[in-house]
Protein backbone atom coordinates (compact mmCIF):
# COMPACT_ATOMS: atom_id res chain seq x y z
CA UNK A 1 0.00 0.00 0.00
CA UNK A 2 1.08 3.25 -1.22
CA UNK A 3 2.06 5.53 2.26
CA UNK A 4 1.19 9.41 2.30
CA UNK A 5 3.78 11.50 3.81
CA UNK A 6 3.15 13.73 7.15
CA UNK A 7 5.88 15.52 8.83
CA UNK A 8 7.11 15.38 12.13
CA UNK A 9 4.22 17.91 13.55
CA UNK A 10 1.20 16.51 11.36
CA UNK A 11 2.12 12.86 12.76
CA UNK A 12 1.96 14.18 16.19
CA UNK A 13 -1.53 16.05 15.28
CA UNK A 14 -3.43 13.10 13.89
CA UNK A 15 -1.77 10.49 16.59
CA UNK A 16 -3.22 13.17 19.22
CA UNK A 17 -6.56 13.66 17.22
CA UNK A 18 -7.37 9.84 17.25
CA UNK A 19 -6.53 8.74 20.59
CA UNK A 20 -8.29 11.23 22.44
CA UNK A 21 -11.83 10.23 19.47
CA UNK A 22 -11.67 6.81 21.27
CA UNK A 23 -14.51 6.11 23.30
CA UNK A 24 -12.64 4.53 26.22
CA UNK A 25 -10.33 7.67 26.63
CA UNK A 26 -13.01 10.02 26.16
CA UNK A 27 -15.09 8.29 29.15
CA UNK A 28 -12.34 8.93 31.21
CA UNK A 29 -11.23 12.05 30.03
CA UNK A 30 -7.47 11.30 30.03
CA UNK A 31 -5.33 13.80 28.31
CA UNK A 32 -2.81 11.26 26.82
CA UNK A 33 0.77 12.99 25.54
CA UNK A 34 1.73 12.24 22.20
CA UNK A 35 5.21 12.28 21.95
CA UNK A 36 6.98 12.97 18.98
CA UNK A 37 7.65 10.61 15.96
CA UNK A 38 11.24 9.19 15.94
CA UNK A 39 12.76 8.10 12.67
CA UNK A 40 13.97 4.43 12.33
CA UNK A 41 15.25 2.32 9.14
CA UNK A 42 12.21 1.41 7.33
CA UNK A 43 10.78 -1.70 8.74
CA UNK A 44 9.38 -4.76 7.05
CA UNK A 45 6.19 -2.90 6.23
CA UNK A 46 8.28 -0.03 4.93
CA UNK A 47 7.11 2.06 7.97
CA UNK A 48 10.07 4.49 8.44
CA UNK A 49 9.03 6.12 12.15
CA UNK A 50 7.80 5.37 15.49
CA UNK A 51 6.53 6.98 18.93
CA UNK A 52 7.55 5.47 22.23
CA UNK A 53 6.97 7.09 25.83
CA UNK A 54 3.20 7.83 25.44
CA UNK A 55 2.62 10.38 29.17
CA UNK A 56 -0.61 9.63 31.08
CA UNK A 57 -1.55 6.16 28.64
CA UNK A 58 -1.41 3.82 32.01
CA UNK A 59 -4.64 1.52 31.44
CA UNK A 60 -4.58 2.49 27.43
CA UNK A 61 -1.62 0.49 26.34
CA UNK A 62 -3.71 -1.73 23.89
CA UNK A 63 -5.81 1.17 22.48
CA UNK A 64 -2.47 3.50 21.54
CA UNK A 65 -0.53 0.43 20.51
CA UNK A 66 -3.71 -0.10 17.91
CA UNK A 67 -4.13 2.99 16.76
CA UNK A 68 -0.32 3.67 16.46
CA UNK A 69 0.12 0.46 14.16
CA UNK A 70 -3.04 2.23 11.71
CA UNK A 71 -1.63 5.75 11.81
CA UNK A 72 1.74 4.08 10.88
CA UNK A 73 0.13 1.22 8.10
CA UNK A 74 -0.79 4.53 6.57
CA UNK A 75 1.42 7.30 6.68
CA UNK A 76 5.57 7.96 6.46
CA UNK A 77 7.57 10.11 7.84
CA UNK A 78 8.39 12.63 5.47
CA UNK A 79 12.17 13.51 4.81
CA UNK A 80 13.50 16.69 5.50
CA UNK A 81 15.07 18.95 2.70
CA UNK A 82 18.62 18.81 4.12
CA UNK A 83 18.81 15.19 4.58
CA UNK A 84 20.85 12.41 2.49
CA UNK A 85 19.17 9.48 3.42
CA UNK A 86 17.43 7.45 5.83
CA UNK A 87 20.48 7.13 8.47
CA UNK A 88 21.66 10.74 7.87
CA UNK A 89 17.96 11.17 10.33
CA UNK A 90 19.72 10.78 13.52
CA UNK A 91 23.04 12.57 13.12
CA UNK A 92 21.04 15.69 11.58
CA UNK A 93 19.12 16.30 14.78
CA UNK A 94 22.21 16.78 16.43
CA UNK A 95 23.19 19.64 14.05
CA UNK A 96 19.79 20.73 13.47
CA UNK A 97 17.93 23.65 15.56
CA UNK A 98 14.27 22.72 17.14
CA UNK A 99 13.07 25.21 14.11
CA UNK A 100 14.29 23.21 11.08
CA UNK A 101 17.31 26.30 10.69
CA UNK A 102 21.01 24.67 10.92
CA UNK A 103 22.44 25.70 14.55
CA UNK A 104 25.63 28.12 14.36
CA UNK A 105 28.16 29.22 16.25
CA UNK A 106 27.64 31.40 19.05
CA UNK A 107 28.06 34.88 17.93
CA UNK A 108 28.09 38.47 19.70
CA UNK A 109 25.71 40.71 18.32
CA UNK A 110 28.03 43.61 18.96
CA UNK A 111 31.07 42.45 17.01
CA UNK A 112 33.34 42.04 20.41
CA UNK A 113 35.72 39.33 20.42
CA UNK A 114 36.04 38.92 24.47
CA UNK A 115 33.20 39.78 26.70
CA UNK A 116 33.21 42.49 28.46
CA UNK A 117 34.47 42.18 32.09
CA UNK A 118 31.39 43.41 34.18
CA UNK A 119 30.87 47.27 34.75
CA UNK A 120 30.88 48.54 37.99
CA UNK A 121 28.36 51.91 38.19
CA UNK A 122 30.02 53.09 41.21
CA UNK A 123 33.53 53.03 39.55
CA UNK A 124 36.32 51.37 41.91
CA UNK A 125 34.31 51.67 45.26
CA UNK A 126 34.01 49.05 46.72
CA UNK A 127 32.28 48.50 50.42
CA UNK A 128 34.80 48.48 53.00
CA UNK A 129 35.11 46.20 55.72
CA UNK A 130 32.49 46.58 58.71
CA UNK A 131 30.95 49.94 57.86
CA UNK A 132 27.49 50.87 57.55
CA UNK A 133 27.41 51.11 53.81
CA UNK A 134 24.71 54.26 54.02
CA UNK A 135 27.32 56.15 56.00
CA UNK A 136 28.25 56.77 59.91
CA UNK A 137 29.08 54.23 62.38
CA UNK A 138 26.05 54.41 64.92
CA UNK A 139 22.81 55.28 63.78
CA UNK A 140 21.78 58.78 65.15
CA UNK A 141 19.70 58.49 68.00
CA UNK A 142 17.13 61.76 69.96
CA UNK A 143 18.78 63.15 73.02
CA UNK A 144 16.95 61.66 76.04
CA UNK A 145 15.78 58.06 73.56
CA UNK A 146 16.51 54.92 75.15
CA UNK A 147 18.40 51.81 73.56
CA UNK A 148 15.72 49.60 72.20
CA UNK A 149 14.69 46.97 74.14
CA UNK A 150 16.24 43.75 73.79
CA UNK A 151 14.61 40.58 72.87
CA UNK A 152 13.64 38.05 76.00
CA UNK A 153 15.54 34.74 76.16
CA UNK A 154 13.71 32.04 74.26
CA UNK A 155 12.23 29.35 77.23
CA UNK A 156 12.26 26.86 75.33
CA UNK A 157 16.31 26.88 74.65
CA UNK A 158 17.27 27.89 71.46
Amino acid sequence: MLRKTLNASRLQEEMHRRIHRLQEVLDDGVKIGVPRPQRQAPDRSGCNWTMQHFHNAAGFEASVARVLAQVQAEYNLATAPGEAGEHAASTADDARAPFGATKRAAVNPFGEVKPAPAANPFGDARPSGKENPFGGGEPARDEGEQEPARRPRNPFGD
